[in-house]
């Protein structure tokens, strides 16, 4: 793959961004991985932009992009590389220029090399339609659907676009050692990539008009905090093309215990609001009522700090989200009778919630125990009502 090796090599080289070069072409991040990596190829428009980006000859890099799609048409017949050969013994023959050389790039002041990024952090895995049935076979039962298994493996059988809202609670980083969650790193690079992976496929699976409500905890570790929420949502905006509209603040009343005495108890955790489109689905009305989470005048928006105090748990160290946590991102950015995906379920807190107004849902989570636990609390629902 002469042409997309090349611009890989070009932009090590030269310390850019794939971010920096895929705005400079008009593309998202996941496209522009995409040329790199020879899976699609660029318009020539856009090959003669890259070269201005990269200080290089327009010419030659175009004559590059030329010989890799005369080489892709031929290289699965076995006569390719004598093929090859044959046309450059001709090119010779003839006096006329040999096939083009990678160009060096314009000298540049030494400049940190990017690092490498897994492909699955950028975009979600590539599978037949046929593969991606879980929506279609959803019935028209009101019940939340269960599903036992790995967020990211399960998540590849759901259909392109075809959920309305996510809300989740990914597992705290450092409750790890317990293995009974999606994420098992080891490290904290490890564990972001890992939810990285599972957001593109959240990417993937969610309308234009959709949107993303996810829910993360920072931590310590070796007397530093770690900033885990901003490397992920960093990561998104950065890497994923997610667009964030809210960084809400959620307060916990009294928050949680801690020992320490060398820094502030921790009492909030961040629930960050992203869309793909600016367009998104919004109920403004919605925004207004008032659902527990602030009081005020219903002519002003509620505000991004929400008090909310943390719920109890039946399982030992394992935290629930609260009902009310839920409930105005789902009112809010979910039509009725819309598909709300929660990937990383646990008892079943957001499936609960969008039962109650009236929206389907999918519930995801490789504990058995604990989706058990939340098809009981639908159940227990179901029956108070006769």
């Amino acid at each position: 793959m002469l042409f997309s090796e090349h611009i890989r090599t070009l932009r090590k080289q030269q310390g850019i961004m794939q971010r920096e070069l895929a705005k400079a072409i008009g593309v998202d991040i996941p496209m522009y991985c995409r040329y790199e990596h020879g899976e699609r190829r660029p318009k020539r428009a856009q090959v003669v932009k890259l070269a201005k980006k990269f200080k290089v000859d327009p010419d030659e890099l175009v004559a590059l992009w030329l010989a890799e799609e005369a080489w892709s048409d031929i290289a699965h017949d076995p006569m390719a590389d004598r093929a090859s050969q044959l046309l450059l013994e001709q090119l010779g023959a003839g006096g006329t220029a040999a096939t083009p050389q990678p160009v060096p790039p314009a000298k540049q002041a030494p400049q940190a090399q990017a690092p490498e990024v897994n492909p699955l952090v950028l975009r979600a895995m590539e599978l037949p339609a046929s593969q991606r049935t879980l929506v279609a076979n959803l019935d028209d039962n009101p019940l939340p659907h269960y599903v036992q298994g790995d967020a990211l493996t399960v998540m590849r059988s759901i259909e392109d676009e075809s959920i309305d809202c996510i809300v989740t609670t990914p597992p705290y980083w450092n409750l790890r050692k317990y293995n009974t969650e999606s994420i098992k790193a080891r490290t904290l690079q490890q564990f972001t990539e890992q939810l990285l992976s599972v957001m593109a496929e959240a990417h993937r699976v969610l309308k234009p008009q959709g949107s993303l409500w996810l829910n993360l905890a920072d931590f310590y570790e070796n007397r530093a905090m770690q900033a885990l929420p901003w490397r992920v949502a960093i990561g998104m905006m950065d890497l994923q093309g997610w667009i964030m509209r809210n960084d809400v603040v959620w307060n916990k009343p009294m928050g949680t215990f801690d020992s320490a005495v060398d820094h502030l108890r921790n009492v909030h955790e961040f629930l960050f609001h992203f869309v793909k489109s600016p367009d998104y689905y919004c109920d403004e009305d919605a925004w207004r009522r008032d659902y527990g989470i602030v009081s005020h005048s219903v002519e002003i928006m509620p505000a991004d700090v929400w008090d909310i105090a943390p719920e109890k748990s039946e399982i030992e160290r394992y935290r629930v989200a609260p009902e009310r946590l839920c409930r105005l991102p789902i009112a809010v950015t979910c039509p009725r009778h819309g598909i709300v995906l929660d990937p990383f379920c646990g008892t079943g807190t957001t499936c609960k919630v969008a039962y109650d107004l009236d929206r389907r849902s999918i519930g995801i989570d490789v504990n058995g125990d604990r989706l058990e636990r939340a098809r009981r609390r639908i159940e227990q629902k179901s029956l108070s009502l006769f």
